[in-house]
């Protein structure tokens, strides 16, 4: 039985791979979210690279917007009732003009199968001029096409990836949210997205979500059960970070990050920036 999303939802899901415009939290509560985040760039600026990739693990605050139940409802309907989070993220665009991530494929990297749902939650205006995530509908189910990493410092990608095969654009579809709101991807999807020219950062929370029965290419992975059970033992199971800022959620945070190195940055002259 569905419970947060309509069986119109999941059909568009399956057959574009994206969704778009979900409420998860409200206007207010996202912008407090956003006050939070600042707060701590603002206490540990020397830190603030640990907030690319497996956040969740560093800020308790964090790892409770994961467990959200709108949020883990959503989930349930798209991958089953046994439900795992491999890693939350921020992409902060700065209003420099400058910024962008170009078009990928996060299956090159992120080698997970048979789906990862990627929730984008914006914590401010994410729009066409602040550069918002934008997806070509249905590319999901394209073969993985050929990518190269580095070589324009302007990206805010990880790898600085981008694909080099030719392909149709003209169907891309912009994903403009206001603060609170998610779009949903498929983690195989066709995406980017463009510069910002607004006066304001474009800021969005990334929760990356996986089935218990998800297998991981290469070696083990860690990740944190949020709902359900897990039968499978695909990944090593994380903790949940104490309050607060502390050593203990430093240290956990640099053995998961030590893992995925493994294979999403395997033969790259990049590091996860938490290390």
């Amino acid at each position: 039985m569905l419970k947060a999303l309509t069986a119109d939802q999941v059909r568009q899901f399956d057959e574009d791979g994206c969704l778009t415009r979900l409420r998860i939290l409200p206007a207010d509560e996202a912008i407090a979210l956003r006050r939070k985040l600042e707060d701590f760039e603002r206490a540990h600026p020397e830190h603030v690279g640990k907030l690319d990739f497996k956040a969740n693990l560093l800020l308790g605050w964090i790892d409770e917007v994961s467990r959200r139940p709108v949020l883990l409802d959503i989930m349930e309907d798209l991958l089953g009732p046994d439900l795992l989070h491999w890693n939350t993220t921020f992409r902060d665009k700065p209003p420099d003009g400058r910024a962008f991530a170009d078009w990928h494929q996060d299956t090159q990297y992120i080698k997970l199968k048979p789906m990862l749902i990627i929730c984008w939650l914006a914590l401010s205006d994410s729009t066409i001029a602040s550069g918002c995530l934008k997806a070509v509908p249905g590319s999901h189910k394209w073969p993985l096409l050929k990518h190269a990493e580095g070589g324009d410092d302007a990206s805010i990608l990880s790898r600085q990836q981008y694909i080099t095969d030719d392909f149709d654009q003209t169907t891309a579809r912009d994903l403009e949210l206001e603060p609170g709101e998610a779009a949903l991807i498929n983690h195989a999807i066709v995406h980017a997205s463009g510069a910002n020219t607004t006066d304001d950062r474009r800021l969005g929370m990334l929760l990356d979500f996986l089935p218990t029965s998800a297998v991981k290419e290469g070696p083990r992975d860690t990740a944190m059960l949020v709902r359900g059970t897990d039968t499978f033992d695909h990944f090593d199971l994380e903790e949940q970070p104490d309050p607060g800022f502390t050593e203990a959620n430093m240290e956990r945070q640099r053995q998961a990050l030590e893992a995925i190195t493994q294979t999403m940055y395997e033969d790259s002259s990049y590091t996860p920036k938490g290390l």
